[in-house]
């Protein structure tokens, strides 16, 4: 009789998988899927992946319904029916959703920790019509509504505006209550109907009548409706910059600043003019971030990697006079010891010109960019288009996300113009950093007393 250790050998439990697999005895196989469950759970990612792997190789030929006949009750069972959905089933279509309603036959997959135990990474897709209605029975669309949102609430179904449809499609097609007050909030979403998703979202949320209250109750709208298990989603990764226009790829509001810092919401699947976007509201974090791909302004205070100034609000005549005193070589040696301090590099030992090539933090420690800085120091006290049109041609032409212009003098409005809109039309943002600004940041970095 085989104790638990022996199921700790993989070589052991190939054995039997696959003798047992061979003779294609259901009873057996459930039984030993179970035995090795017990070592399964409480084992490591390495042997859960070899146990997986080993056994999904012999059932790879048999069908979704057989392996749902011998995974259903046990934990390996389940990840391995899981498996095969994400490897074989790949998109939910009409014809595939008696497959997924199979999945509530899984004892398992209400527990979160089943998702976590598989060791492949995908998701399924939707893709659903109107024939859903008279080619299933309505029984069976209510069972696959039910798996759909497990598996989106595990990260399993794809965040897209696909699925936000396929959805809807499910939701209008069950009789159940809840699946039709949440298909009724979803269609609202896609049909850029602000009005009617605040209609329904005061059954569930009280005290919001208006768009200003929705934006000041934003985080809590957001985790209402994940805890009812609506199929809302947001990533940052999933607004685009495309040409002019910035897209919300997500199932819910973007909350974003415009250039005067006024707050707005652009509905789900929306697009607008990329310059009004200032920056957008990061759910996870709970602040205000400049979002990879955007064009146009920032200001040094919005720069992680020099985030500190924001901790000097003055600074002395004295200190500004330091500051107007240094060359370029001085401020760029000590803007690259600022980060230095933070373990960044340059991309070269080499500066071209008063141009500075660096990488930096934009809005957090994760979010490293390229970054070219243009500097004017004491040379330049009078700062004219002749004086910076080179390094600009230069910095708008490399392979760089952000521009600073960085100087000690006085900035005229033709070379600030310049500036401005060679940036914009590079779609590069673009970051001006006067004396003020500079001597708050070597301040708040100990770069000068």
């Amino acid at each position: 009789m085989a104790n638990e250790n022996d199921f700790r050998d993989l070589e052991f439990c190939r054995k039997l998988i696959s003798r047992a697999i061979r003779e294609k005895n259901f009873e057996v196989i459930r039984s030993l899927l179970n035995r090795i469950s017990s070592v399964f759970v409480f084992s490591t990612a390495e042997f859960r992946k070899e146990i997986v792997d080993l056994a999904y190789s012999e059932l790879n030929s048999w069908s979704f319904k057989e392996t749902v006949e011998i995974g259903k009750e046990s934990v390996l069972g389940n990840v391995l029916v899981l498996c095969y959905a994400f490897k074989k089933i790949c998109v939910i279509t009409p014809e595939k959703i008696a497959m997924a309603a199979d999945l509530l036959k899984l004892v398992h997959i209400e527990d979160p920790l089943t998702f976590d135990f598989i060791p492949i990474e995908g998701s399924l897709a939707l893709d659903l019509h109107e024939t859903v209605a008279s080619n299933v029975k309505v029984s069976t669309i209510e069972k696959a509504t039910v798996a759909c949102e497990l598996l989106f609430i595990n990260g399993r179904l794809e965040k897209s505006k696909d699925t936000a449809s396929g959805m809807l499609v499910l939701y209008e097609n069950s009789r159940r209550s809840e699946h039709k007050f949440k298909g009724r909030i979803v269609s609202s979403l896609l049909d850029k109907r602000l009005d009617l998703f605040i209609a329904h979202l005061k059954k569930i949320c009280r005290g919001i009548d208006n768009e200003n209250q929705l934006a000041v109750n934003y985080t809590m709208v957001y985790d209402v409706l994940v805890k009812a298990a609506v199929p809302i989603f947001f990533d940052l990764n999933h607004f685009k910059f495309e040409f002019d226009k910035f897209y919300n790829d997500n199932l819910y509001f973007a909350r974003f600043l415009d250039k005067s810092g006024n707050e707005h919401l652009l509905m789900p699947f929306e697009e607008i003019n990329s310059t009004e976007v200032q920056k957008i509201f990061d759910l996870e974090n709970e602040v205000f971030v400049t979002p990879t791909g955007r064009v146009g302004k920032i200001t040094v205070y919005d720069v992680y990697s020099f985030r500190k100034t924001r901790e000097i609000s003055d600074v002395t005549l004295d200190q500004l006079q330091t500051t107007k005193q240094m060359s370029e070589n001085e401020i760029g040696k000590r803007l690259r010891q600022i980060l230095h301090d933070q373990n960044i590099t340059s991309h070269s030992p080499a500066e071209k010109a008063d141009l500075y090539l660096h990488k930096l933090y934009v809005n957090n420690e994760n979010d490293l960019r390229d970054a070219a800085i243009i500097i004017k120091g004491k040379g330049y006290p009078k700062i004219t288009l002749k004086d910076i049109a080179s390094n600009l041609v230069k910095a708008v032409d490399l392979p760089v996300q952000v521009v600073f212009l960085v100087y000690t003098g006085i900035l005229l409005d033709e070379p600030r113009e310049k500036f401005t809109n060679q940036c914009d039309r590079a779609k590069k943002m673009h970051c001006i950093v006067d004396v003020v600004d500079l001597t708050k940041l070597l301040l708040a970095y100990t770069k000068i007393d």
